[in-house]
């Protein structure tokens, strides 16, 4: 229902429409507040998180160069999962080299996206251990 309402909102056939609260403990619109955030300090130690486009090299040298700046860099990439032309291959061996030469990681996250992490960013895969069945 919220999804159909959703559609019409966004394809312009309703010009407004009033969600309901079904006790889910979702706000309606109406109640929705922007917060200011411009009056708050950043503090040495912020971590940002950027998401840039992966096309060509010039994507992969600004994506670089915002790792080298200690940003976590979330790439949005064409479909690794179907055949990629040299050019886009070569793009992403040198985006691979260089993130390795400046002490960086990639980890791919889906078929079209890629994380870019600097050098002070360790990412683990957490492991959950399989319970054993207890006979009762």
């Amino acid at each position: 229902m919220v999804f159909k309402s959703l559609l019409k909102l966004l394809k312009g056939e309703e010009e407004k429409e009033e969600f309901r609260n079904h006790n889910s403990g979702i706000l309606t619109v109406e109640k929705y507040i922007e917060l200011d955030v411009e009056d708050v300090e950043e503090e040495e130690d912020t971590i940002r998180i950027k998401v840039l486009d992966l096309e060509n090299r010039k994507d992969a040298n600004e994506i670089l160069v915002w790792v080298e700046n200690g940003c976590i860099v979330i790439a949005n990439t064409r479909d690794l999962e179907r055949e990629l032309d040299e050019n886009y291959l070569s793009v992403i061996k040198y985006l691979r080299d260089e993130t390795v030469k400046i002490g960086g990681k990639i980890v791919r996250v889906c078929n079209n996206k890629i994380l870019v992490l600097p050098r002070n960013v360790v990412i683990e895969k957490a492991v959950r251990e399989k319970e054993e069945e207890k006979p009762e």
